[in-house]
């Protein structure tokens, strides 16, 4: 009862007509519901950051960029999210990393062309790499030094069998299946070192304002099987027994694998304060705290309260507005107000109407959180008349 009256306190300050109804439903007095919708209904304010993920195929040319920043500026943006670092490739220039096969013109480098043009507009320009995830495409890389041929005793499996990369390619189908591709073992001993040395790449030869993690996760819970990480967790814990060892009902092995995840949140935070302080450290995280934690081995959390994370990106992408509440239910149970002010709201743009977007945002203003992203770009570079109706809201002064 507590639990849905703390619901409709935040839930009724916005809610139109419609959903009211939806939410009548709920056992709450009519009396209730009135006081604090007449309480909060003047309730506006202009979120402090509003990001903008922009995926690697918007940064191919430069033209491509040219009108993202202007649709950027146009509506007020003022932290971009650039996607430099796909499936192991490169959106920039590095002797470590091939450059993207959808980059034509090998001499032209995305990420020194955005970071000038987009500071010169007042945006904040943040590198967004995937950590862990490294391809998803039923071909193998072209790239002769990609990870995936010349490591591929790296990758992450979810059984004790050897796996076969070409088979395995096989099962993709764009993540329908739940399988989202090939990801690097969070806990091979050398996997987080070789990240590390491409983040400091990055920040050692662009003039970022932050750094993205994106997929600094596990597959899910039941991968962390590859072999080498499997030797690894033997020697450190003395259990000889792995093959018969019953790792899902094992506490002792959930905590090696989220150690081995927050270690690289950790070290990264640590790079970034040895060679460029000012560069902000952000992660796209999982909504539901307590899933995030124990299936995918990601305890953002922590790496809040530690400081190890600057800002943690929710990915709160759920079409259904009484989900999105309750993600935002268990960060209000778990998190203390002062980490909730380093919380940016994610809301998808891909798989819903601008106006269920609208009411997302209208119920993370209520809620008080004061940055909020979108993804994606794409969805506005395909249909412009997308985002008006969400402009009007995202800024109520212009009203």
């Amino acid at each position: 009862m507590l639990k849905n009256q703390k619901r409709l306190k935040h839930l009724n300050s916005f809610l139109d007509s419609t959903l009211t109804k939806i939410y009548l439903r709920v056992t709450v007095s009519v009396a209730l519901l009135f006081s604090i919708s007449s309480a909060l209904t003047n309730q506006k304010g202009e979120f402090d950051s509003r990001y903008l993920w922009v995926v690697r195929n918007s940064l191919t040319t430069k033209l491509d960029i040219d009108n993202m920043i202007e649709f950027a500026t146009l509506n007020r943006f003022n932290n971009i999210l650039v996607q430099v670092r796909g499936r192991g490739d490169a959106y920039y220039k590095s002797n470590l990393v091939s450059k993207s096969i959808l980059i034509k013109d090998k001499d032209f480098d995305p990420l020194a062309y955005i970071i000038p043009k987009a500071k010169e507009k007042g945006i904040r320009v943040h590198a967004w790499v995937n950590t862990y995830l490294l391809w998803s495409s039923r071909r193998m890389p072209v790239q002769k030094n990609h990870v995936l041929k010349t490591n591929p005793d790296w990758i992450d499996q979810n059984s004790k069998k050897k796996i076969n990369i070409s088979t395995e390619m096989k099962k993709f189908n764009g993540g329908k299946n739940g399988i989202e591709g090939f990801y690097l073992a969070p806990n091979h001993p050398k996997v987080n070192s070789y990240l590390l040395t491409i983040f400091n790449d990055l920040i050692h030869n662009y003039d970022l304002d932050g750094l993205h993690l994106d997929y600094v996760r596990f597959h899910d819970s039941d991968y962390g099987q590859n072999p080498s990480s499997v030797s690894y967790f033997q020697k450190k814990t003395g259990i000889s027994d792995f093959p018969s060892f019953d790792i899902s009902q094992s506490s002792q092995w959930s905590d090696y694998r989220r150690k081995a995840v927050t270690e690289l949140v950790r070290e990264t935070k640590n790079l970034i304060q040895s060679v460029k302080p000012s560069i902000t450290l952000t992660a796209a995280v999982k909504p539901n705290l307590y899933q995030a934690r124990e299936r995918f081995f990601q305890e953002w959390d922590v790496w809040l309260a530690a400081g190890y994370l600057d800002k943690a990106i929710v990915m709160n992408y759920t079409k259904d507005l009484k989900e999105f509440a309750a993600n935002i239910d268990i960060m209000y149970d778990n998190l203390p107000s002062k980490y909730r002010k380093k919380i940016v709201m994610g809301i998808a743009t891909y798989n819903q109407s601008p106006k269920n977007v609208v009411d997302k945002i209208k119920y993370t203003r209520v809620t008080r959180f004061n940055s909020v992203s979108f993804f994606s770009y794409t969805v506005m570079y395909k249909d412009p008349s997308y985002f008006k109706p969400i402009k009007n809201i995202l800024y109520p002064r212009d009203e």
